[in-house]
């Protein structure tokens, strides 16, 4: 019996001989019903009362199970099944139900425009202070000279991005604002001398740049006081660290499209043992619009705070 099935197998679509263990009809049936028809098929293959092929393995008349692949029942059956039953859920044509009402959507969209002003800058790395002769005397008497130089301020922390290193450019957008600019600067500067006592003194400015007028280095200038008792700005004592600080507002009408406008600085020696010196850690300059209560990072400040910020500007 077992070979007779075997033959089967091998032959699956050759009609059996007469002495087959399967009747030819029962073959057609197999044929068009696939594995399950013949494997469910108990007097073929004996089952027990839980569905399991039973097996004698000392027994040599086993049955062979009959593998047939299941393809014919995939492709014809279960797929034309499926494609007949797909549609049954839907009705055509297709009915809409209009809305009852006017639907009100009180949806609120605030879109924050860019800012077109703020920028953080900071120096990259301390750096020394170039020297020349301070011509300054009170902050009555404005410092009539070319010495100042500008500093390092090349690092972007924030905000716009620099066309040019170490200065903040007007754009178009910027004048066309017609916004003023609130101008924060802090700077921390030490001097070092081998001298006991000696104090030196140095001076900061704002520095302008038109293409018409060229650079005006003392376009506002911004002393420090003094650490000795004199009526002159600008000293400061051997290894003291100072930080100055400045809040300044620059008039929309006070600058044109292609400005820049950098930080410049001043001091009486540059020499190997006595220098003075600009700390990048603790130094910035920030540019804001005025009409906005906003902190060193262009953060919206509470109204009691902006008040009191207010209250400081210079005007």
């Amino acid at each position: 019996m077992a070979k007779q099935a075997q033959q089967v197998n091998s032959n699956s679509m050759v009609s059996p001989s007469t002495d087959a263990i399967l009747p030819y009809d029962r073959y057609l049936f197999y044929v068009s019903n696939g594995l399950t028809a013949l494997s469910n098929d108990t007097d073929l293959v004996p089952r027990d009362s839980a569905g399991n092929v039973i097996i004698d393995a000392a027994d040599p008349e086993n049955q062979v199970l009959i593998i047939e692949p299941v393809v014919r029942r995939i492709t014809q059956r279960s797929f034309l099944n499926t494609i007949n039953t797909a549609f049954s859920y839907f009705s055509f044509p297709v009915a809409t139900t209009p809305p009852i009402g006017v639907i009100d959507l009180n949806v609120d969209l605030t879109v924050a425009e860019p800012d077109i002003i703020y920028a953080r800058y900071k120096p990259s790395e301390d750096r020394k202070i170039l020297a020349g002769v301070i011509n300054f005397t009170s902050i009555a008497a404005p410092y009539a000279g070319s010495g100042f130089s500008g500093i390092l301020m090349d690092e972007i922390e924030d905000g716009l991005s620099q066309k040019n290193t170490n200065a903040y450019y007007i754009t178009k957008e910027i004048k066309n604002s017609g916004k003023d600019l609130r101008i924060r600067i802090a700077l921390q500067h030490r001097y070092d001398t081998f001298v006991d006592n000696e104090a030196g003194r140095v001076l900061f400015s704002l520095i302008k740049t038109n293409v018409d007028t060229g650079i005006d280095r003392s376009y506002r200038v911004y002393p420090e006081s003094s650490s000795i008792n004199i009526p002159v700005p600008g000293y400061i004592l051997q290894y003291e660290v100072k930080t100055l600080i400045i809040d300044d507002v620059l008039l929309n009408s006070e600058f044109e499209i292609g400005d820049n406008f950098l930080i410049g600085a001043l001091s009486e020696t540059n020499e190997e043992f006595k220098y003075h010196t600009i700390n990048a850690v603790t130094s910035y300059w920030v540019i804001t619009d005025n009409s906005k209560n906003v902190d060193e990072w262009n953060q919206e400040l509470p109204l009691e705070a902006a008040a009191a910020t207010n209250q400081n500007e210079v005007p």
